[in-house]
């Protein structure tokens, strides 16, 4: 039996936050027969337009009270400045009562706070809007940094591509790692990013200072992160000397050259360990540790747990 997941658009909609989870879902279905089935929900029985202008038909209207397993709730300048009646907002937490999971895409978790006013959820949304958001639902959470959140069977994401993520951590759920990273791998995705994950990467934040001195240097690290690579090799990459390099990252990353290379590789490790089947030797061998000691010392400082308790709650 397929499980159904219907998506709540009206005007103004962000096509990737419908289009990214849809063919997440659906990719599914490639692997495993009839997994899921994916339907479009208006306010109306009618045409609704993308954020720029694009026309979409919907499956359903909210008033035919359709069922579904997952409710997603799709983002854009529209969904984010909706003005819905007392009796669609009935309607629609009508339909959200019934889905066993309630996801928010982006700024979808503005439609999100108004379908359930009285409850206390952790929220996230785009980093852009996190404040306002948390003017409008001050009994809620929100949380900046996560890509997507989960608390008790209300989902939330930063929003765009990130719908991707939370749509592979839902199929991860559903049926396992394989098929999640085998989805993932259809789509192109490089590989998924955890829910924890920061939303604005320290990548973007050197792309978007006064320093671009950085950029070649991070790229090359984020490729060649399991390589054995010193102090002196980084600044050699840039040609700039030693003091250089550590004064660029502590005043650009906050951090020290050789700790940003750890975080590269503690973060390529913990993602090894959720989607793939990797003895824990391995994983540390292959982000570029030379023993498993060291390793284990370094993730449990990065992440306060062991890589094996890590491995047993989230493998």
């Amino acid at each position: 039996m397929p499980k159904k997941v219907g998506f709540f658009i009206a005007d103004g909609f962000q096509a990737l936050d419908l289009f990214g989870p849809l063919d997440a879902f659906m990719e599914v279905n490639s692997f495993v027969s009839d997994a899921y089935t994916c339907s479009l929900i208006g306010l109306e029985s009618d045409q609704v337009k993308t954020a720029h202008g694009q026309i979409l038909s919907v499956d359903y209207d909210i008033h035919q009270l359709p069922k579904f397993d997952y409710l997603v709730i799709c983002g854009g300048i529209g969904m984010r400045q909706l003005e819905l009646s007392s009796k669609q907002l009935n309607t629609l937490r009508l339909i959200a009562e019934s889905a066993s999971k309630v996801l928010s895409i982006c700024t979808g978790a503005f439609v999100l706070v108004k379908v359930f006013p009285e409850q206390s959820h952790r929220v996230t949304t785009h980093w852009r809007h996190c404040q306002q958001l948390a003017r409008k639902a001050a009994n809620y959470q929100v949380e900046k940094d996560p890509l997507f959140i989960e608390s008790d069977g209300i989902w939330s994401s930063a929003g765009i591509l990130s719908g991707v993520d939370l749509a592979l951590e839902i199929i991860r759920q559903d049926h396992g790692n394989t098929i999640a990273a085998s989805v993932a791998k259809e789509l192109v995705v490089y590989l998924q990013r955890r829910g924890g994950q920061a939303q604005y990467s320290d990548l973007l934040q050197v792309q978007s200072s006064d320093s671009m001195r950085l950029n070649p240097l991070l790229e090359w690290l984020a490729e060649d992160y399991q390589k054995p690579i010193t102090v002196t090799d980084m600044a050699e990459r840039i040609a700039i000397s030693e003091r250089q390099l550590t004064r660029l990252f502590k005043r650009h990353l906050n951090s020290t050259p050789s700790h940003y290379l750890n975080q590269i590789r503690l973060n390529r490790a913990r993602d090894l360990i959720t989607c793939e089947t990797l003895q824990l030797e391995q994983v540390a061998l292959q982000v570029g540790f030379s023993n498993y000691d060291s390793f284990r010392r370094a993730f449990h400082n990065q992440f306060g747990v062991s890589p094996s308790y890590f491995n047993r709650n989230h493998g």
